[in-house]
């Protein structure tokens, strides 16, 4: 048995919060881990980090290193030998315990504003899930003579996603999010103002205006860095990927870009959706080519209906991150500060240009999938509150895991946390939440004011048979371009094709090829591309062998201002693209 004493003070708390961390991640380097921060003097952080790494070689090293001879082993897998596996072994546990200090360095450098704003944007987004629920309830916004719900997806417990983008780039032309249905407290901190909240509301009740003119439910304003959700739940892994890629090249050629870091994606999904296709093609994707991208998986428990055990067998999502060659860390989900130092660390070694990470945040939906389903959930259609509705034996949530979870609201904790610290005054909760409940109401008083869409007005052009119609009737070719002089030999197909490609890369900077085999000394599974690669190799990239990672890249990097040309590198491998 391992025993642990650990002394008492802030070094202390560091000292348990380090082996915690050690025992999650590589257990059995708990005794030569410990052995290594006990032996440094109580320094902070940020200061421990280089003395750390040296005190953890010489301790990891005795611990695995081999006590008697051993001769004529084998490799431990061709062309590896056991020494160079021991020694990638110790990196790992070196580089996972300088990420566990240089995100404690990270929670130790927020400002008192930084948590205040942590504690008030969980509290707004909490009146704005409430208010959301109330719409759906009451019938106060009505089409013609009857009562429109709206549909709309609740965030009950899972607030202290507001944290994620708090040291992102959080303005026009900054980093960007790719928020899923349980992310409001993100989109609400990507641009915390009253312009997002009557966003939020006026997308369930489909008003006229922002954020689709009430076309969709979804959230999104790209302008501020909120790509919008989409239902496939895989496929914004994949737009977000190809955004990653479009600022990774981004910053190859702006050398501002390139002197302050790259511009961040952060992709995020529930545990659920870790199990579709998608979502492996985009980290591995992101991965191959250390893309400036974050990958965060919120585990709360249920997708859907469908619990964790029946989704997949990992103990922790975060281990997924071994498979994919990345860091991997699992945080408490309802704690603000631990989340934003987890997302500032993961963004600032992607803007360095050192790949993703993936974040597991564990925490519990409080509430139903969705309004409807909340009834089913709790087993009663439960009132809008400040706490967590008591659920009755009717519904499908798991009691054990509510009741547990109940003792970790992250407002009520946080709120805690910076009272002790002297950050805020007994009664600023209550201040807060005040005023976040008269902004709310106001902009929803401004939503249930606003007119309609008007239908002709949103008339889409190529859905229109008549518009159809008359375009092709008019249609006209354009002008022939001087063509060069005749050649009696002729070109081939695929010459016109490779010579039409090297005059896009040569006219527009924005453009790049990416597919299966096009980049390396290969170019192309039938050499099409081989021609331009002395020329253009920078720019034909190969991808991982998947198609559905070729499209989704190819339309996140042009919604960031590229221009891709995707190859599908035979028509077979179209199908499992889409």
């Amino acid at each position: 048995m391992t025993t642990i004493e650990i002394r008492t003070g802030a070094h202390g708390a560091l000292l348990a919060r380090f082996a915690s961390f050690v025992a999650e991640r590589h257990p059995f380097a708990l005794r030569a881990a410990m052995a290594g921060l006990e032996s440094l003097p109580p320094l902070p952080p940020d200061e421990l980090r280089d003395p750390l790494r040296r005190a953890l070689e010489l301790s990891l090293t005795e611990a695995l290193v081999p006590n008697t001879a051993v001769t004529d082993v084998p490799e431990t897998t061709p062309r590896v030998t056991v020494n160079q596996r021991l020694h990638f072994a110790l990196k790992e546990v070196v580089d996972d315990c300088d990420g566990f200090l240089a995100r404690e360095a990270i929670a130790a450098s927020f400002t008192a504003d930084e948590k205040r704003e942590l504690l008030r944007g969980m509290v707004l987004t909490r009146v704005v899930d409430n208010r959301l629920k109330q719409f759906f309830t009451s019938g106060e916004v009505r089409y013609g003579n009857g009562a429109f719900q709206g549909k709309g997806f609740r965030s009950l417990g899972q607030e202290a996603i507001y944290a994620a983008p708090l040291r992102l780039r959080r303005e026009p032309g900054g980093d960007v999010v790719s928020p899923m249905i349980r992310d409001l407290g993100a989109v609400l901190s990507m641009r915390p103002s009253s312009d997002t909240v009557r966003m939020v509301l006026n997308a369930q009740m489909g008003k006229a205006g922002p954020p689709m003119n009430g076309r969709d439910l979804h959230v999104g304003d790209f302008e501020h860095g909120i790509l919008p959700a989409m239902a496939p739940l895989g496929s914004p892994a994949l737009t977000a990927t190809g955004i990653a890629m479009a600022f990774a090249m981004e910053s190859r050629t702006d050398a501002a870009e390139s002197a302050s870091g790259r511009r961040v994606v952060v992709s995020f999904v529930g545990e659920g959706a870790t199990s579709l296709g998608e979502w492996h093609e985009a980290i591995t994707a992101a991965a191959a080519r250390k893309l400036p991208i974050v990958f965060c998986v919120q585990n709360n428990q249920t997708a859907l209906s469908t619990p964790v055990r029946e989704q997949s067998p990992v103990r922790v999502f975060a281990e997924k991150a071994r498979g994919y060659g990345v860091p991997g860390v699992t945080i408490d989900g309802t704690d603000a500060v631990a989340i934003a130092a987890a997302f500032s660390w993961a963004a600032e070694r992607a803007r360095d240009g050192e790949g993703p990470a993936l974040i597991e945040l564990v925490c519990m939906r409080m509430c139903g999938h969705a309004h409807h389903d909340d009834m089913l959930y709790h087993g009663r259609e439960p009132q809008t509150s400040w706490s967590y509705p008591v659920p009755t034996e009717a519904g499908y949530v798991d009691r054990e895991l509510y009741d547990f979870w109940s003792k970790r609201d992250p407002i009520v904790t946080c709120a805690a946390r910076l009272e002790a610290e002297g950050i805020i005054d007994p009664g600023d909760l209550d201040r807060f939440k005040r005023e976040a409940e008269e902004l709310v109401e106001r902009e929803a008083r401004a939503v249930i004011d606003a007119p309609w869409p008007d239908p002709e007005g949103e008339r889409i052009e190529v859905l229109d048979e008549a518009w159809r119609q008359e375009a092709s009737r008019n249609a006209t070719l354009p002008g022939l371009e001087e063509a060069p002089p005749f050649d009696p030999r002729g070109k081939t197909f695929l010459e016109g094709v490779m010579l039409g490609v090297g005059d896009v890369l040569r006219n527009d900077a924005r453009t790049f090829v990416y597919g299966e085999d096009v980049g390396g000394r290969y170019g192309n599974a039938f050499l099409l591309l081989k021609p331009l690669l002395a020329e253009f190799g920078d720019r034909i990239v190969n991808s991982v062998l998947a198609e559905g990672a070729v499209i989704g890249v190819c339309v996140g990097a042009a919604l960031a201002g590229r221009r891709p040309i995707g190859e599908m590198q035979f028509n077979d491998f179209v199908a499992s693209g889409f």
